[in-house]
């Protein structure tokens, strides 16, 4: 009973304490609130509330006593009014401008008091600003043209250069900004303009300094910085094939032709670049041994024009064609021989392949201009057969030979060819 009773009047409590907040709430929190809002939209609110709450005593009032009155205003606005019109127009122009960036409703109350005080002094100043506003939508209309122009050029100028081999686009930029005609900043903005494939392929065949200059006059920060991580990406893809081709020149020209006698794992460009960082007789053998005459004129045409970027001239392709042309006849020849001993006997086989051995008959040679040189030899021509028998045939023919001969052609069997 007792406790009941205790709950009763916790009750009664809470229910007074919210009839309290309600009160304070709509009684004196909500005018307090209503009041600040029209105190800060209502000047005329503002000045009354200032002049009362300055006669209140203590911190308060000397607060609100420093605000300035109504009249006070008044007299300020009329003063800057008064030094407004006593200025040249130009001048008064440019210092309305300021004041109705800053505070509109102040220009406004200042232009009807100057127009009270000199109205023919006030028309010329806002006809001046007038004028002025009219004058500079017409200069911000003409240069907005000029640089859609501009852009428009750098546009077409870019496509010319995307529609142009890359070793005649590389070649007129270089000679361009070499003799002046363009400069590296209208450059930089042409090639921004450019698709960002393209724009690395003609980027990474100039060297660092012209590369570096035509990338800083980019306007944009994120394109530049895409062009940067795809020629970052692409240098790492050039060191990856290089190191490829100098395995390569350790391999079988038979075995490599599957890789890169063909299309099929390496792009035309990344073949060029394997080609040229191998040995050129290595590579002239293995193309030897390609029979779709379309792949290798294509690839010996990539060869020539990254000869051309790369060096600005093309040493290497002439040497390899005259190579390719040496073992082409040379594997011809072997394949003739290959089909007569195949009718022969191995005993037979090793007779001739010991005279081969054994023949003092001076070599074949071929010197390129590059300095390389083919040399073949009989015993050369021996191996070169030994090669394309059959391994059961070869087995035989060797235990028909002398010992010691037949142990030096085993050796040189697993040697590269």
């Amino acid at each position: 009973m007792a406790k009941s009773k205790e709950i009763e009047i916790e009750k009664k409590s809470l229910g007074i304490g919210r009839i309290l907040f309600i009160i304070i709430a709509v009684f004196i929190t909500i005018p307090i609130i209503i009041m600040s809002i029209v105190y800060y939209t209502n000047d005329n609110f503002k000045f009354v509330a200032n002049k009362y709450l300055s006669q209140v005593s203590g911190p308060i009032g000397k607060y609100f006593e420093s605000f300035p009155t109504k009249e006070e205003k008044e007299v300020k606005k009329r003063t800057v009014a008064k030094y407004l019109i006593s200025l040249d127009v130009e001048s008064a122009s440019d210092k309305l401008t300021i004041i109705k960036n800053e505070d509109e409703k102040l220009y406004s109350d200042l232009i009807k008091i100057c127009t009270q005080l000199n109205s023919n002094q006030t028309k010329k100043i806002l006809e001046y600003r007038r004028e002025g506003a009219v004058k500079k939508d017409i200069l911000t209309s003409i240069i907005e043209q000029i640089k859609n122009d501009q852009i428009k050029e750098l546009q077409e100028k870019a496509k010319y250069y995307e529609n142009t081999s890359l070793v005649n686009a590389v070649k007129e930029i270089s000679t361009n900004l070499m003799n002046e005609t363009v400069s590296y900043s209208t450059m930089g903005l042409t090639i921004e303009q450019m698709k960002e494939g393209n724009a690395a392929d003609i980027l990474q065949c100039l060297d660092d300094e012209t590369k570096n200059k035509l990338l800083a006059n980019y306007q944009s920060t994120e394109k530049r910085k895409k062009i940067t991580k795809l020629l970052s990406q692409m240098n790492d893809r050039k060191k990856e094939l290089m190191n490829i081709a100098n395995i390569y020149n350790s391999e079988k020209a038979d075995k490599l032709l599957e890789d890169i006698g063909n299309d099929q794992k390496y792009k035309m460009n990344e073949l060029s670049m394997i080609y040229r960082n191998m040995n050129m007789l290595k590579a002239a053998k293995v193309l030897a041994k390609v029979q779709d005459k379309n792949f290798t004129y294509n690839l010996l045409e990539q060869i020539k024009n990254d000869e051309m970027l790369t060096k600005e001239n093309d040493l290497l392709t002439e040497d390899l064609m005259n190579a390719m042309k040496v073992y082409r006849e040379y594997d011809k020849e072997i394949d003739e021989l290959v089909k007569v001993y195949t009718k022969m006997e191995p005993k037979q086989i090793g007779d001739m392949i010991t005279k081969l051995f054994k023949s003092r008959k001076a070599p074949e040679k071929y010197t390129f201009k590059n300095e390389d040189q083919i040399t073949i030899t009989d015993q050369d021509i021996a191996m070169s057969v030994l090669r394309k028998l059959k391994e059961k045939t070869v087995a035989e023919i060797l235990a028909s030979l002398d010992s010691d001969l037949a142990s030096d052609i085993s050796k040189k069997l697993t040697l590269p060819d």
